[in-house]
């Protein structure tokens, strides 16, 4: 394990083309061939006509487009689509039972048949514009097209809201498209002679009552005056029902053969007299396979509109099921703009707010300028970088032009409101997302509060508004991200500068007191409208505080580097990193720089936040800068000064050093080491916490290259000092809050002390920071008893001060150690909480050191796909961060997961680069780390070659490349375990492969010899993993000898050991290697034959799953093998 160092017209879709369905149809029933075939003088048969009617079958169209013609991928819709298609397949379910005969058995608990149950035939979708309710009605319009279903789609129009029944009438003649008359006529133009005979006065049958909706159908009807008179003569109300009742009749009809799936888009829109009809289907549709499928943006309806009061009966008579569509997360926005680069892809996350319709369009302009970009780059040379419209730090949006798309919703949206609405609107947006009603009340003090009360409720009802909480605090918030930019790029220049300059002073009287809780958005403000540069200053220092104390490092970063660049008004020279500017100490003369000394802590908390991140060469510069800064201050007026200085400038060599440590370059890193010890010692200081802050250092730097005795020597001095020191200062009462001895500070105008200046006090951190280098010390030398002590020590000094970084770390160490210990429970538990606290805090070294050791832990459970993408992850991160002694042990990793998966190229590709990083650290632990890895390479490529079976010894028969694999391996762990600085775990784990390659070669008496002395050495330090593995050796090593019953007692240890432990793969290892031997005995030992086959075949099953290859292929042959004696047996 590794431990951490510090226009849509309507369309009827159905699921098989027309001639596939007739031929099915003939199939199934030969009765309905008479009504399939071509009807002849259609047109003369009479609507009044004596004979029965025939049923309707229907021959619906080919195959066509489901919805729109442009369909976006469906991503992060599973729920609801899930809820869309239980309430489908509760339909077909009730169909189902009505069609199935009675046994008198269909009834429930309660009585009631399951037929009786009410099942919801109208499904509505709600969400607001975007958000994609289309799309899921698309997407339930494919299963449903799957299931057999035909399917229909009708839209409605703002355009076309006065049009009675419009939508349904696209609907009715799509349904009716591709029937042909004679069957029309049939089914639903004739009345049976029964009828004719019961009726005294004329009854319109279903086609006529149509007819008033559909005017072509009349020329299906005879010119009966008696018709048209009697059925003219009907009050309104008696033939809007009739209308309606055929329509019910006509999908019953339709429904009977095949079940429909109506979709109606944008329900908002439509007319009063369809609401009404939609109403009356849904009340009215019992049985049949039907399901009404609406579109609705619930957002936009007025709050008297009858489309709500309808959805509000509706539920109450349990007919419709109401389906909210949520806004998508950022991941998922995330995954659907993808294939654009990631600072573009972070920048739409940010402003579709979930929106996947905004996000596709923001995605679409993206291109262009990308495309744009590109062409003028390969024109003129220069780099363009696309813009899109955003909120910056202060929370108002950027100028930016917005897509047609976008900007066409907004401005409906806006559209409806009044001109003040949207001028009140305008100003609030300089003020971000979300204001406070005082704040805009102090922007727009030419109003008065009961008239600005007002036009914020417009904005309410109309939905571009919500608030929470209430009395005097009551926020109010846009609903979209974007509908801000779009208000923003409405203002001229002058007027958002005039605005931010009011939003500055609002925000300052508003938080009188509490500036710092608002410092951020104050900073914003005053930049955006031209305020005074100290005023700047001040406030963006004071943003960065905040933002430190919440643990926000980037942002921190962000403002303390404008408070610098507003000090020293560009004096300071920085220089351009690859993420933000990181400071410099080349070009000018320092001497210039106002006020050195404030620039410089400010730096120090700008390397800080850049160590956090992982930047360690950015923040290299930085401290380097200030060590400038620090110099050219004019001279000390005391010695308390000069000594004060010369800790001060001796821990930012620490610093230094450390960042040189953390890239792998130990040299460096003592060179700095020595370099504050000098600065010190030249001052006169030679004990106190900086001291042992320095020995603390020096003691980190020699544990990572191995040498724990002296490393363990230094780290106590060090733990000694500063206790002494906090004793001290709780002796004077001196709080960190307070000045130091030499701290000067004449203008009082500090806002926070630097680590460097609560160091020298004397810092619980670094007493906790010796315990936690003292645990990692001991975990090296295999005492993981001591070391777990010391961690929990350390652990609790950084609870007890709430250090969430440090806490991380530990973490991840206590869990390392605890897996070392095959204590799994314990290991996740830490490593998972280790990897909590570093995403939060975007402790980008801590959290590959995390997602490292999660994959050892996927591993060592057997989980080789999971190991593979966490080593992967964790070493993605490490080679951004440089830490080259991170990607040493992350690349050995990762080549043993691939080995394991029977990628050998990749292995090999894996440890060559480790080896390659290790030499270039000069760091002997991890080349041996390396050497390890590449020997047991080697052994399963002699196996490999040899294709070795049964006890997989090598004999005199075997190729001579096995045998000089071997000899090459044994080599190479001799001389891997012998390095200096190499963990004990690696060290036994050595000696394992070691006694492995003498059984390979033959070597049966070296092998036990070897395995026995590992055992004791393993048990010793507690290495149960190990200690297991020298079980199922030595298994090996006494079944070759012929003593099988200790060999059988050694696999039954190491299997009970892999078991308790959940290590798959090994447990596997050790059913193979048992089975083999049982199998080998089977001869000379009646009855072992049986559980040696079922102990290969469990190995088998465990193998495939942890998709191990190599040992898959193996443990075939094994089978392959004691098939073959059989037969020839």
């Amino acid at each position: 394990m590794r431990q951490g160092q510090f226009s849509k017209s309507p369309k009827l879709f159905t699921p098989a083309s027309q001639g596939d369905r007739e031929v099915s149809r003939l199939e199934e029933n030969p009765l309905q061939e008479t009504l399939t075939q071509p009807q002849t003088q259609t047109h003369s048969l009479s609507v009044g006509e004596d004979k029965p009617a025939a049923p309707l079958v229907v021959t619906f169209a080919g195959i066509g487009q489901l919805g729109r013609y442009n369909q976006s991928p469906l991503i992060g819709r599973t729920r609801e689509l899930e809820s869309m298609r239980q309430i489908m397949g509760s339909i077909e379910q009730a169909s189902n039972d009505l069609q199935t005969p009675d046994t008198g058995r269909g009834t429930s608990a309660g009585g009631l048949r399951k037929a009786d149950a009410k099942n919801p035939h109208l499904l509505l979708l709600m969400g607001e514009t975007g958000i994609g309710k289309t799309r899921l009605a698309e997407e339930l319009s494919h299963d449903a097209h799957t299931r057999g279903w035909a399917v229909a789609w009708t839209r409605a129009y703002e355009q076309e809201g006065a049009v009675p029944y419009r939508p349904w009438v696209e609907l009715l003649r799509m349904l009716l498209k591709n029937i042909s008359t004679g069957m029309l006529v049939s089914s639903v133009g004739s009345r049976s002679h029964a009828e004719s005979l019961a009726s005294i006065h004329y009854t319109p049958t279903i086609l006529e009552r149509l007819s008033t909706l559909l005017p072509e159908l009349r020329d299906l009807l005879p010119q009966n005056d008696r018709t048209y008179a009697h059925y003219s003569q009907l009050p309104p109300e008696q033939e809007r029902l009739h209308q309606w009742e055929a329509t019910l009749e006509l999908l019953n009809i339709l429904s009977k053969k095949t079940p429909l799936l109506l979709v109606l888009d944008d329900l908002h829109w439509m007319d009063e007299s369809s609401r009404e009809l939609l109403a009356y289907l849904t009340r009215h549709i019992q049985d049949q396979r039907i399901l009404l499928l609406g579109t609705c943006r619930d957002v936009e309806l007025a709050p008297g509109d009858t489309l709500l009061k309808l959805i509000t009966d509706l539920r109450r008579e349990q007919a419709i099921v109401t389906l909210p569509v949520q806004p998508l997360t950022q991941s998922q926005i995330g995954s659907l703009v993808a294939h654009l680069p990631q600072d573009i892809v972070h920048s739409i996350q940010t402003q579709a707010a979930g929106n996947p319709f905004f996000a596709e369009e923001l995605a679409r302009m993206s291109e262009a300028l990308l495309s744009s970009s590109r062409s003028s780059e390969s024109q003129s040379g220069a780099v363009i970088s696309p813009f899109i419209a955003h909120n910056d730090e202060g929370g108002s949006a950027a100028r930016g032009t917005l897509p047609e798309g976008i900007a066409a919703v907004l401005e409906r949206r806006l559209g409806r409101l009044s001109s003040e609405c949207q001028l009140l609107l305008g100003k609030a947006a300089v003020l971000g997302g979300s204001f406070e009603f005082n704040q805009l009340l102090f922007m727009s003090n030419e109003l008065h509060e009961d008239t600005l009360l007002d036009l914020l409720e417009e904005a309410l009802h109309a939905g571009l508004l919500t608030e929470e909480g209430s009395g005097t605090h009551i926020t109010y918030h846009f609903w979209h991200p974007l509908i801000v930019s779009h208000l923003y790029g409405r203002l001229s220049a002058a007027r958002c500068a005039q605005l931010h300059r009011r939003a500055a002073n609002a925000l300052l009287q508003t938080h009188e007191g509490n500036e710092g809780e608002v410092a951020a958005a104050i900073t914003h403000h005053l930049m955006k409208g031209g305020g005074d540069s100290l005023q700047v200053a001040h406030y963006a220092e004071l943003a960065g505080t905040q933002a430190y104390s919440l643990s926000a490092y980037i942002e921190a970063e962000q403002y303390y580097l404008q408070a610098i660049k507003t000090i020293t008004q560009g004096k300071l020279p920085l220089r351009e990193g690859v993420n933000e500017s990181a400071p410099s100490k080349s070009a000018t003369s320092l001497t210039e720089i106002p006020d050195p000394l404030h620039v410089a802590r400010l730096l120090e908390r700008v390397c800080e936040c850049r160590m956090v991140q992982g930047n360690f060469e950015e923040a290299r510069n930085g401290f380097e800068c200030i060590l400038a800064l620090r110099i050219s201050c004019q001279p000390f007026t005391s010695e308390a000064e000069r000594k004060y200085e010369a800790q001060i400038q001796a821990l930012i060599w620490r610093e230094i050093g450390h960042t040189w440590a953390s890239n792998g370059d130990y040299e460096q890193a003592y060179e700095c080491y020595k370099r504050g010890k000098l600065v010190m010692q030249d001052a006169g200081v030679t004990s106190g916490a900086a001291w042992a802050c320095l020995h603390l250092q020096h003691g980190s730097i020699i544990n990572l290259q191995g040498n724990y005795v002296e490393a363990r020597r230094y780290v106590l001095e060090a733990l000694e000092m500063l206790e002494q020191a906090i004793q001290e200062r709780q002796a004077a009462s001196l709080e960190w809050a307070a000045s130091p001895p030499g701290f000067v500070d004449p203008a009082g105008t500090h806002i926070f002390q630097t680590r460097t200046e609560r160091e020298i006090l004397g810092d619980p951190l670094d007493v906790g920071r010796a315990h936690e280098l003292l645990g990692l010390i001991a975990t090296g030398v295999g005492q993981f008893t001591e070391a777990l002590t010391h961690l929990y020590r350390a652990l609790a000094i950084f609870e007890q001060h709430d250090l969430v970084i440090e806490m991380a770390k530990v973490c991840s160490n206590l869990g390392a150690v605890h897996a070392i210990k095959s204590e799994n429970a314990m290991a996740y538990t830490y490593i998972h909480r280790s990897l909590e606290l570093a995403e939060r805090m975007s402790n980008f070294p801590i959290i590959a050191l995390t997602t490292g050791n999660l994959g050892e832990m996927a591993a060592r459970s057997g989980d080789l796909l999971k190991a593979e993408e966490w080593f992967r992850r964790s070493l993605a991160i490490s080679e951004r961060t440089n830490e080259r002694e991170h990607q040493c042990w992350c690349n050995i990793a990762l080549a043993i997961a691939l080995q394991d998966q029977g990628n050998l190229q990749g292995a090999v590709e894996g440890i060559r680069r480790a080896l390659a990083i290790a030499r270039a650290m000069k760091s002997a632990r991890n080349i041996g780390g390396a050497l390890i890895a590449l020997a047991d390479l080697r052994v399963t490529q002699a196996i490999i070659a040899a294709k070795l079976q049964g006890n997989m010894r090598i004999t005199h028969h075997s190729a001579s490349a096995c045998t000089r694999l071997l000899l090459r391996a044994r080599s190479t762990i001799q001389r891997a375990i012998v390095l200096d600085g190499l963990e004990t775990e690696l060290v036994v784990e050595g000696k394992v492969i070691l006694a492995n390659i003498y059984f390979l070669l033959g070597d049966l008496q070296a092998a036990r010899q070897e395995a026995m002395r590992t055992m004791e050495e393993a048990r010793r330090h507690e290495l149960t993993r190990m200690l297991a593995r020298s079980y199922r050796l030595l298994g090996r090593i006494l079944a070759a000898q012929g003593e099988h019953e200790q060999a059988g007692a050694c696999f039954e240890e190491a299997l009970q050991i892999f078991r308790d432990h959940a290590m798959r793969l090994d447990y596997a290892r050790a059913l193979h290697g048992y089975g083999d031997t049982l199998l080998e005995r089977s001869t000379t030992a009646p009855g072992v034959y049986q559980t040696g086959l079922a102990h290969l075949n469990e190995a088998r099953t465990i193998f495939a799953a942890c998709h191990a290859a190599i040992d898959l292929d193996w443990v075939d042959q094994s089978l392959t093998n004691t098939t073959s004696e059989i037969l020839e047996i």
